[in-house]
C-alpha cells in the first residue's frame, strides 16, 4: 500500500528541525550568559513556537528563559500557550515586578484564569499587588482627560469579549469571574478592540451554545466618547435606562464603562449647578457656613447686575408715564399683580423648558411644537385670571375702564411671559451658554420690562392720555 504525505505532514516534518535548531540556539546562548542576543532572538519568534520550546525545557530553564522575553506583552501571549504545570511554576520563580508586568498584558479574565491554576498565597499576594498596579495605572490614565467629561469619570474595568468566540466559551468566562465583580452587559470587540455590540448576560445565557457573539449581539449600541461632557453622559443613561454605558476613542476602541453609580454624584453635582444658575448664583459650591461674606457677595452680584440694570430702565418707563400713573392712581394698585403674575408663570415655563434641555428629552427641533403647546396653556391662563382681575377691579373702584385697562393686560401679559420665557433657554444655547441662566433673574427681569410697558401702554389707550 502506498502511503502519500498531505501538505499539513510535510509542513510539520520541516518544521520539527528548524523549531529543535531555534531551542538549541536559545540554550547555547543561555549556558554562555547572553541575555541581550537572548531576548532579541525570543522577541522574534512567534508566541505558538516558543511555548513549545519552553515546554520542552525543563521548568527550571524554561522560567529563567522566560524571564528574558520581552516586551511583556509577548511573554503574556507565551504564558498563555505553555504547559499548565510550567505556567504555574514560571509564575511563582518570577519576582513581583516581573509577574504583574506579564499579568497586565493578559486580558482580565485570562489573568483571573492564571491566577485561579496558582497556590492560595501566591495568588493572594499577586492579586493584592495587581489590583494597587491596576488602580494606579487606572488613575494615571484617567488624568489624562479634561475634567467633567466621560473620560474622567470611566471605569477601565469591564468586561469584553472577541466576536469570533462562542456562547459556550463566553458563558465559560462570565463563570470564571470573581465574586466582586459586577457585569452589567457583555461588550462584543473585534480583533483591533473596536467596540461592535453589546449583549445582555440573559440573552448569553439563552443563546445556542456553539452560535458565535457575533450572531445575535445588538450591533445598535448607545456609547460615548471619551470627551463627552459628564452632564450628557447622565442625560443618556436616564433617558435610555441604562446601567452602565461604553466609552469609545476615537479609533472607536473600547477604552472604559461608565455605571449608575459612577454618575451619582455626577448627577447631583448637574443638579445643583442648574439650581444655583436658576436662581441667579453662580457658585457650585452650597456650604453657605464655610463662606466669607465678600465670597457669597463675589459669586452673587455678577448675575444679579444685569437684573438691577434692567429695573432701572423700567425705572425710566414709569418715569415716562408719570401723567397716566397721576391720572388713574389705581393704576398703581393693580401694579404689582399684574407684574407679579406674568413673572410667576414666565418661571414655570422656563422651569420646564430648562429641565427638558438638561435631561435632553427637548431639543431645537422642538421648538416651534413647544412654543404653541406653552402659548395656549397660558392663553388658557391669563383669560382666567385677566377675567378675574378685571371682576376684582370693577367691584373695588366700579370702573369699567380699569377692569378693561387691567384684565388684558394680565391676560396679555401672560402669554408674552411664557414666550419669552421659552425662548431665552433655546437662544443660550444655541449660542453655547447654559440655558439654565435664561431662568434666572435676566428672564424675570426682562419678563417684567415687557410688562410693565403692556400695562402703562395699554392704560394710555383704554384711558384716551
Amino acid at each position: 500500500m502506498s502511503m502519500m504525505m498531505t501538505d499539513n505532514d510535510s509542513n510539520s516534518t520541516a518544521a520539527q528541525p528548524y523549531t529543535s535548531k531555534i531551542a538549541e540556539t536559545i540554550m547555547r546562548l543561555h549556558r554562555r550568559g547572553s541575555s541581550s542576543h537572548l531576548t532579541q532572538l525570543l522577541s522574534k519568534i512567534k508566541t505558538s513556537e516558543l511555548a513549545n520550546i519552553l515546554d520542552s525545557f525543563p521548568e527550571h530553564k524554561a522560567s529563567e528563559i522566560f524571564t528574558l522575553i520581552s516586551p511583556p506583552s509577548h511573554a503574556a501571549q507565551v504564558l498563555e500557550l505553555v504547559h499548565v504545570s510550567h505556567r504555574k511554576y514560571i509564575l511563582s520563580c518570577c519576582t513581583m515586578d516581573q509577574a504583574l508586568a506579564v499579568l497586565k498584558g493578559m486580558s482580565a479574565e485570562s489573568r483571573h484564569l492564571r491566577m485561579s491554576e496558582l497556590d492560595v498565597d501566591v495568588a493572594k499576594r499577586l492579586t493584592d499587588a495587581m489590583q494597587q498596579t491596576l488602580q494606579q495605572d487606572e488613575n494615571d490614565q484617567l488624568l489624562q482627560y479634561e475634567r467633567n467629561t466621560a473620560g474622567s469619570i470611566m471605569n477601565t474595568s469591564f468586561f469584553s469579549m472577541p466576536q469570533s468566540i462562542t456562547a459556550a466559551a463566553a458563558i465559560q468566562a462570565v463563570q470564571g469571574l470573581s465574586s466582586h465583580e459586577s457585569v452589567f452587559y457583555l461588550y462584543v470587540v473585534d480583533e483591533d478592540q473596536h467596540l461592535v455590540g453589546v449583549c445582555s448576560l440573559r440573552k448569553l445565557i439563552l443563546a445556542d451554545p456553539d452560535k458565535t457573539l457575533k450572531e445575535f449581539t445588538h450591533s445598535r449600541l448607545i456609547k460615548v466618547h471619551v470627551d463627552t461632557p459628564q452632564g450628557i453622559v447622565a442625560n443618556q443613561i436616564s433617558r435610555y435606562r441604562l446601567l452602565a454605558m461604553p466609552v469609545v476613542d476615537d479609533l472607536g476602541v473600547l477604552v472604559g464603562q461608565i455605571t449608575v453609580d459612577d454618575l451619582i454624584d455626577v448627577i447631583q453635582e448637574e443638579h445643583t449647578s442648574s439650581l444655583m444658575k436658576m436662581v441667579g448664583i453662580g457658585s457650585k459650591n452650597t456650604d453657605v457656613l464655610a463662606q466669607s461674606p465678600f465670597r457669597i457677595f463675589r459669586d452673587r452680584v455678577p448675575w444679579l447686575i444685569s437684573a438691577f440694570v434692567a429695573y432701572l430702565m423700567i425705572s425710566a418707563i414709569l418715569d415716562g408715564f408719570e401723567e397716566t400713573l397721576s391720572a388713574v392712581v389705581q393704576l398703581a394698585f393693580f401694579f404689582p399683580i399684574v407684574i407679579g403674575m406674568s413673572g410667576n408663570a414666565g418661571s414655570q415655563t422656563g422651569t420646564v423648558i430648562v429641565r427638558g434641555l438638561a435631561l435632553g428629552t427637548i431639543h431645537n427641533s422642538h421648538f416651534f411644537k413647544l412654543l404653541f403647546k406653552e402659548l395656549g396653556a397660558n392663553l388658557i391662563q391669563g383669560l382666567v385670571y385677566g377675567s378675574c382681575l378685571a371682576l376684582a377691579a370693577y367691584a373695588i373702584f366700579r370702573s369699567p375702564q380699569l377692569s378693561m385697562a387691567v384684565g388684558p393686560t394680565l391676560t396679555f401679559n401672560i402669554i408674552a411671559a411664557s414666550a419669552i420665557a421659552m425662548s431665552l433657554p433655546f437662544f443660550f444655547k444655541r449660542l453655547g451658554a447654559d440655558p439654565a441662566v435664561a431662568a434666572g433673574p435676566l428672564a424675570l427681569a426682562f419678563i417684567d420690562m415687557v410688562g410693565s410697558i403692556n400695562y402703562l401702554v395699554i392704560a394710555s389707550l383704554v384711558f384716551n392720555l
